[in-house]
């Protein structure tokens, strides 16, 4: 586990793994599994609610866990391959065939914010706007494929001021849940 900088606390995968190599690895292959399991659990719990984004409270929960456990500075990158590669190859139920590119995106969007927080004491309130932010820049880009390529997104079919502000919402939320979670394992195991 590491705090909301990045840093790795003591009691990590290298203890498992004493070959940093190994240990690299490992890790990677940790995060690119979590995405597998973040977009898996988005695809299963889909109810029709007419709600844009509001997946992204579990998706961003475990995106910024991930993230916060890694000691790389790319680790939402790589956790939102592992989901774009499963997209890639099952669709799990979903008709969007740009969206393993727009997950892509999406984890380099974060990484490049988080990137810009870390810069700064990151904060709860932070973390939460960069996660919204993150998780706004999907119908951001559904709104360019759609001009590009005039595929037909349901979501942003009524406007986009909508789809944007509830993706930002509902990202904001599970980047607080998740940021939350960490501090409070950290703060549980400084105590002991």
């Amino acid at each position: 586990m590491s705090d909301l900088n990045g840093n790795v606390l003591q009691r990590s995968i290298s203890k498992v793994f004493p070959n940093k190599i190994a240990a690299d690895i490992a890790e990677i292959l940790l995060l690119f599994f979590i995405g597998m399991f973040a977009i898996t659990l988005h695809a299963k719990l889909r109810i029709p609610m007419h709600l844009p984004g509001r997946q992204g409270i579990l998706f961003m929960l475990f995106i910024v866990m991930a993230r916060s456990m890694s000691k790389f500075p790319f680790a939402t990158s790589l956790t939102c391959l592992g989901s774009s590669t499963l997209l890639f190859f099952y669709t799990l139920g979903f008709n969007d065939p740009f969206m393993p590119l727009v997950y892509i995106l999406l984890g380099i969007v974060m990484d490049l914010f988080f990137g810009l927080i870390t810069r700064f004491k990151p904060s709860l309130l932070l973390i939460g706007l960069a996660s919204g932010l993150s998780w706004a820049a999907i119908p951001f880009f559904r709104i360019l494929i759609a001009s590009l390529t005039g595929f037909p997104y349901q979501s942003i079919t009524g406007g986009y001021a909508y789809p944007l502000f509830t993706h930002f919402i509902f990202g904001m939320a599970g980047g607080l849940i998740g940021a939350g979670i960490i501090i409070f394992i950290n703060k549980k195991q400084h105590i002991n």
